[in-house]
């Protein structure tokens, strides 16, 4: 069962974030959906507790909300995310991220402060346990995101996902 979500738009921390949240008694998936359907998370087994740093879980809010794993949103600005996937050779984000993570229920925080000491609230709130504070200060040193190259998407989770995209307008 996942116990804890860190949902932000795309370049927006969440691979970071799902590194942090991996510990000894943890294990955050960074964006699981590219392998399994959101309503098949719970179904991931581990002798850990379970979590999810997710880019595309916000735009199921439904689900979301009615899941009843503690949640962290992270706020970038449309603009900035924009800028940094354009930058990247990647198209920018579409209407269906308008007011996506507003919709969220749960403990909203602007991204960066994932990077700074005050992610101590966050941690603890999402992990249930002490922060570690040298851990933190030695992965904020760090650049992490997804090589993209190295994904390798589940065919057909990745047909029903987008198949659902498109059935709610959020692709064409």
């Amino acid at each position: 069962m996942i116990e804890f979500m860190c949902l932000g738009m795309p370049r927006s921390g969440t691979a970071w974030a799902a590194n942090l949240l991996t510990t000894d008694h943890t294990l955050c998936y960074h964006d699981p959906l590219w392998r399994d359907h959101y309503t098949e998370l719970d179904s991931l087994e581990s002798d850990k507790a379970l979590g999810v740093s997710c880019t595309a879980l916000a735009l199921f809010p439904e689900f979301v909300n009615k899941h009843p794993a503690r949640k962290v949103i992270l706020h970038r600005t449309p603009a900035e995310v924009d800028a940094s996937l354009i930058a990247m050779g990647v198209e920018p984000l579409g209407k269906a991220w308008i007011g996506a993570l507003d919709r969220i229920v749960g403990v909203h925080a602007p991204w960066t402060d994932i990077f700074e000491p005050k992610a101590r609230h966050l941690y603890e709130f999402l992990l249930q346990r002490p922060f570690d504070a040298e851990r933190h200060e030695m992965l904020v040193k760090l650049n992490v995101q997804m090589d993209f190259e190295k994904v390798k998407p589940d065919r057909v989770a990745a047909r029903r996902l987008f198949a659902e995209f498109r059935a709610l307008g959020l692709a064409p």
